[in-house]
């Protein structure tokens, strides 16, 4: 969870970059503006939520550290049109694992709150961005070859940090050991 503040200061600042080199586009210009807003206050709550005094005190894991520069790397030397993609994967995800899992059924304990939160399968935050790379590849302003190179690229990045979470190995006892 320390590591997804950090994740949301990265996006809230790489998106900033973005904006900062949109001068052809005001409606790009003013669909980033609002997602850095959201990621900035997904960052600021976190922060208050972990008592973080800055994000670069954070020592993040290989995974985590590589999707950042990543997105950096899109936001700093591509199109802005293509940091849309390249966060495309990770703002579909948390829904269709919500999906796959039924997190509507209220049946997580403690963690039910969170889970109908973060992983609701009726959010359509994803459709927006779907929409916006659809609408810049009929503009020509993104290439179908350079949008797939990026989107798998940060798809292989979110696996990789999803799955760079340390696991309980079961026990033959019942107990897990963490």
């Amino acid at each position: 969870m320390v590591d997804d503040s950090v994740y949301s200061y990265e996006i809230a600042k790489s998106l900033e970059i973005a904006i900062e080199r949109c001068d052809k586009d005001p409606t790009l210009q003013k669909f980033l503006r609002v997602e850095a807003d959201l990621w900035d206050g997904s960052w600021r709550w976190l922060h208050d939520v972990w008592h973080i005094k800055h994000p670069h005190g954070i020592n993040l894991g290989h995974e985590a550290a590589s999707y950042m520069n990543h997105l950096r790397q899109v936001a700093e030397t591509e199109d802005p049109a293509y940091l849309v993609i390249a966060l495309t994967p990770g703002v579909k995800l948390w829904s269709w694992i919500g999906k796959q899992i039924g997190s509507k059924k209220r049946d997580f304990g403690v963690y039910t709150s969170w889970v109908e939160q973060t992983l609701d399968p009726d959010c359509v935050d994803g459709l927006k961005y779907d929409e916006y790379t659809e609408w810049a590849y009929q503009a020509g302003e993104v290439t179908a070859e350079k949008a797939l190179e990026i989107f798998s690229a940060s798809m292989r990045s979110e696996v990789d940090f999803f799955n760079s979470v340390t696991r309980c190995q079961p026990r033959r006892d019942g107990e897990d050991k963490c």
